[in-house]
């Protein structure tokens, strides 16, 4: 299996976040990867390793909880898009591996198509001191991180800098913890997470170091994603694909099943607002690309979960 470590850039986003004169080329890097295969490591990010420990810290602790305290958190508590989801639930995918899901308070009064998903409550341990606050003290520290990658990708396109900021202001911003269990006897071919893309524009994800996370190439190959400690895995999602009319792919990836340890990862997933219109900026990227009628960001992401599940 080919690893990704030649394929997908390692980008220090540390000229960027200062502003200075070599920004923009840290933006035309960030694009050229995504074009390439849809993802990229970003180190120089900002974000403080303690905050990434914290949340591992919290997602271990929620997972460790037992069945009758897990289930008070299921996601049927929330109306199905929030809330703890165990294995073997998700269609498509292995059955070893459960997941927690959670909404960002915006303070948004929006009610238009996907409002549901806009407005709905997060229901949190009680049994778990300070995880909340872990949680959301996490969230709050990926927005502006995901705020400067669509700036970076902005620029990087040839658009203005707040292009994509500006269609974010109220934006469909979702946690996931995951914990994919160990099965000692699976095959080669498991997969805990079948072949997808993400809904969204962006996703951050932290990975521990056990790895299994894998994406297909332009060849149509799997590749291994191997974990970079200090570094985030960003990968583009399919709002980009509508946005960019193809220029920037959203590529599938996959998640094999652990054989010998528990792995844990947190992914941040960050799109349009509810009410901004989607609608190509650039020309087609190759000559069959797939049109995308104008449709707003609320709309969309109802359409992707009721034809998906959670």
């Amino acid at each position: 299996m080919a690893s990704t470590r030649d394929q997908v850039a390692v980008i220090d986003l540390s000229d960027w976040l200062a502003r200075t004169p070599e920004g923009d080329a840290v933006a035309m890097r960030l694009v050229d990867s995504f074009r390439k295969v849809g993802f990229v490591y970003v180190i120089g990010h900002g974000i403080a390793a303690e905050a990434v420990t914290a949340i591992f810290r919290a997602s271990y602790r929620l997972f460790q909880q037992t069945p009758a305290q897990l289930d008070k958190v299921h996601y049927r508590h929330a109306g199905h898009y929030h809330g703890y989801v165990p294995k073997g639930v998700l269609a498509g995918t292995g059955s070893f591996h459960e997941l927690y899901d959670c909404g960002m308070d915006i303070g948004d009064d929006y009610q238009g198509p996907g409002a549901y998903l806009s407005n709905m409550p997060n229901p949190w341990p009680e049994d778990l001191p300070g995880f909340r606050e872990t949680v959301e003290g996490y969230q709050q520290l990926m927005r502006p991180l995901a705020d400067e990658l669509l700036a970076a990708i902005g620029v990087g396109l040839g658009l203005p800098r707040d292009f994509f900021q500006a269609r974010s202001a109220i934006p469909h911003a979702q946690l996931r913890l995951l914990h994919y269990l160990p099965r000692p006897d699976a095959p080669d071919d498991a997969l805990s997470v079948g072949r997808h893309s993400d809904y969204e524009a962006v996703t951050i994800l932290a990975q521990d170091d056990v790895g299994g996370l894998q994406v297909r190439d332009p060849h149509g190959q799997w590749m291994d994603i191997k974990p970079i400690e200090g570094a985030f895995l960003i990968n583009a999602g399919d709002m980009l694909v509508r946005w960019t009319n193809g220029t920037i792919p959203a590529t599938p990836h996959r998640v094999r099943t652990p054989r010998e340890r528990e792995r844990y990862s947190v992914a941040f997933f960050y799109g349009t607002s509810y009410d901004v219109v989607m609608e190509p900026v650039l020309p087609p990227a190759h000559p069959v690309v797939e049109r995308h009628e104008p449709v707003t960001g609320g709309e969309y992401l109802w359409q992707r979960f009721t034809e998906h599940g959670i």
